[in-house]
């Protein structure tokens, strides 16, 4: 073996430990730019939704459960596999215990795993769904003006007094002409005992919705996001532009049929289960739960149409009330006739008031 001078073994074994720092240093700049881009994502999303934390270490929690639902938004929508796409929102720095808690408060706390009570008015399918009758391929309340402006429960668990209102807001349009936007706080704070931010029932407020003699509008009795003393003070008398004259339920069972000829005449307050990640994220496209989305019914909405798109199938146009920065500008479409779960327990009952007494 040739003799190498020591300067020369110096030089190379200078050069190699450059070369492995220079390899260190990448890979470290690699992991720090990958946790800068979700530090910087994670304040670009704090200004957009004007969230703001008591401390560093709770800001520090946060970050960490918003990157870990930033990465399930973006390994959804890289994969490509889906009829829907996600995006970031005002609950992107929730967990899923959090979100449950603070935005889900259909029938919670009453031993219901989320179903509604014994009802007395369960309509008779054959004769209450119009079956026979024939039904427009399509429907859009939107578009007959039969539907109000996207709504926000805040962190209230009082969906079930904002999809009473927007059935109730749909059916004074289709009866009388007039679009009036009703008062959710009314139904908040009047309802009953067992109705509040922490859970509520579709039938209750409905039932109230009735007996009030017609809601205040929203600008006279405005929400505030948290239960409240019955205002009856705040108004001298019903406002009976908006009464409505009855209340029906119609367990339908999955039975999408039945609720077609129900949405077909009418929006329509249900229940689905929104416990899913997806769910919550939910942005565009038509949404397919999974195999067992419908088990835990949790949340209410309406039901203001439905429709097909070509490669996604038939859906259910729903009016969700999470502010109009989740979703379609507040909306969202659930698949409709595909399968167990797709559609999230949407057909499992549904509520509407009428303007005849019952």
């Amino acid at each position: 073996m040739a003799w190498i001078p020591s300067s020369r073994r110096l030089y190379w074994a200078l050069l190699v430990v450059a070369a492995t720092a220079a390899v260190v240093h990448a890979a470290a700049a690699r992991g720090g730019a990958r946790l800068i881009t979700m530090a910087s994502r994670h304040e670009r999303w704090m200004a957009r939704f004007g969230r703001s934390y008591t401390d560093a270490g709770e800001k520090a929690r946060r970050q960490e459960v918003f990157g870990a639902n930033a990465r399930h938004v973006d390994a959804v929508n890289r994969a490509g596999n889906r009829t829907y796409t996600l995006g970031l929102n005002q609950f992107s720095d929730l967990t899923d215990h959090e979100f449950l808690q603070q935005h889900l408060g259909y029938g919670r706390h009453h031993g219901q795993r989320g179903l509604l009570l014994p009802e007395e008015e369960v309509m008779p399918k054959a004769t209450a769904l119009g079956y026979g009758q024939d039904m427009p391929y399509s429907v859009d309340w939107r578009a007959k003006g039969a539907v109000t402006e996207i709504k926000n429960q805040r962190s209230c668990g009082s969906c079930w007094a904002f999809a009473a209102v927007a059935a109730t807001e749909g059916l004074v349009k289709i009866a009388t002409g007039n679009l009036i936007s009703m008062s959710e706080q009314q139904v908040l704070d009047c309802t009953g005992d067992r109705s509040s931010c922490d859970s509520g029932y579709i039938s209750d407020a409905l039932r109230y919705v009735v007996t009030s003699g017609g809601l205040q509008r929203e600008a006279a009795y405005a929400y505030t996001g948290q239960k409240g003393a019955c205002g009856s003070r705040r108004f001298a008398r019903p406002n009976s532009a908006a009464s409505v004259g009855g209340v029906h339920m119609a367990t339908l069972n999955g039975d999408e049929g039945a609720l077609q000829g129900l949405a077909a005449r009418q929006p329509v307050a249900v229940i689905v289960e929104a416990s899913e990640p997806d769910f919550r994220h939910y942005s565009s496209g038509v949404y397919a739960g999974s195999a067992s989305c419908g088990r835990e019914l949790n949340h209410a909405l309406t039901v203001v149409g439905y429709g097909t798109e070509n490669g996604a199938g038939e859906y259910w146009l729903v009016k969700n009330q999470w502010g109009t920065w989740w979703g379609e500008n507040g909306y969202m479409r659930v698949a409709r006739r595909n399968g167990a779960g797709a559609n999230c327990g949407i057909a499992s009952v549904a509520f509407y008031p009428t303007m005849y007494y019952s």
